[in-house]
């Protein structure tokens, strides 16, 4: 076993605690918290080699578009993926009025945005969709956040992150 010789303090909350805790306890050879979080942080820098990009997939408000394409590039994000879908979350629809008959829409429009961005890169732009899709109402979207394995690009071959470029 390797020799440890180096002491980091750490302050953290009692809900940090609480989780290492929790955590450690399903963990069967782990027999202290600085050894959880030590383990812990491993698995997370071992997380950001494997994975070093995600791709950020934004459900919004078509209206949105063309504000949240231009912060974007502003950051320096250089591909957007724009499709046109429909669906459905909590509000379940909407009511139209079509020549003066009032009917049921069940799947509303949105656009789904595809953003591939180097890990490091990802907080901003997620403060960034927040901030300009935004309106506080009903149907505002989602955002979700995945794991890239693997991006080329096609033309020339390049890989991972040369390729987002």
């Amino acid at each position: 076993m390797e020799k440890l010789d180096q002491r980091i303090q750490l302050v953290a909350s009692r809900e940090f605690n609480d989780l290492v805790d929790q955590w450690r306890r399903a963990q069967s050879d782990l027999p202290s918290r600085s050894e959880a979080i030590r383990r812990l942080v491993h698995y997370g820098l071992q997380y950001d080699q494997e994975f070093p990009m995600r791709m950020i997939t934004a459900i919004i408000r078509p209206h949105k578009y063309d504000e949240l394409r231009d912060a974007l590039v502003a950051l320096g994000i250089e591909g957007i993926t724009k499709t046109q879908v429909a669906g459905f979350g909590r509000q379940r629809g909407q009511t139209e009025i079509y020549r003066g008959r009032e009917y049921e829409v069940t799947d509303v429009p949105k656009l789904r945005i595809d953003v591939a961005v180097p890990s490091g890169m990802v907080d901003k732009a997620l403060a960034e969709i927040e901030k300009v899709t935004h309106t506080g109402k009903i149907g505002d979207g989602k955002i979700f956040v995945t794991p890239l394995e693997r991006v080329i690009r096609i033309r020339t071959g390049e890989q991972n992150e040369n390729a987002l470029d």
